[in-house]
């Protein structure tokens, strides 16, 4: 009997909310229920750890615990924030290839002309592609000299 009448006050309950939360922001009433959970929940792990059923009262008051804190270890604001992290440090940017360089890498003679510079980056691409067996750093000084020359 005391449960049919406890059951009944719940629902009266419920339905005070219900009514009093009809039109109401989604927000407030998601926080209305997720506090009425909590309250649910922290009263049957009262009632469990009363009556030395220790296994429901610790996982019920785990639940609340994620409820009360959104998932997290601890509730936000508990500790304080730390400040934001500086920018981070520039990449080690390296100087553009100068050009005689470029033409070395190349092969070519200073004064080539655009068609030669592409002719030389493509033979020397099909014989040191990444893909083909050739290096990384070689194909990147070699795509670097064509852009200099290029530019």
């Amino acid at each position: 009997m005391p449960l049919i009448i406890l059951g009944l006050i719940a629902l009266i309950v419920v339905a005070a909310v219900f009514r009093f939360t009809a039109g109401r922001d989604p927000g407030f009433v998601m926080r209305i229920a997720r506090y009425a959970g909590i309250a649910v929940l922290a009263a049957l792990t009262i009632f469990f750890a009363l009556t030395e059923r220790w296994v429901p009262a610790v996982f019920l008051a785990g639940i609340g615990w994620s409820l009360y804190t959104r998932g997290r270890a601890v509730p936000e604001g508990w500790f304080p924030r730390d400040e934001p992290a500086a920018a981070p440090p520039p990449r080690n940017v390296r100087p553009q290839m100068p050009a005689d360089e470029a033409l070395k890498v190349l092969g070519l003679n200073s004064g080539a002309s655009s068609e030669e510079v592409r002719a030389a980056h493509k033979r020397l691409m099909m014989q040191n592609h990444p893909d083909r067996g050739g290096s990384d750093y070689l194909a990147s000084k070699i795509n670097e000299a064509k852009d200099v020359l290029l530019g």
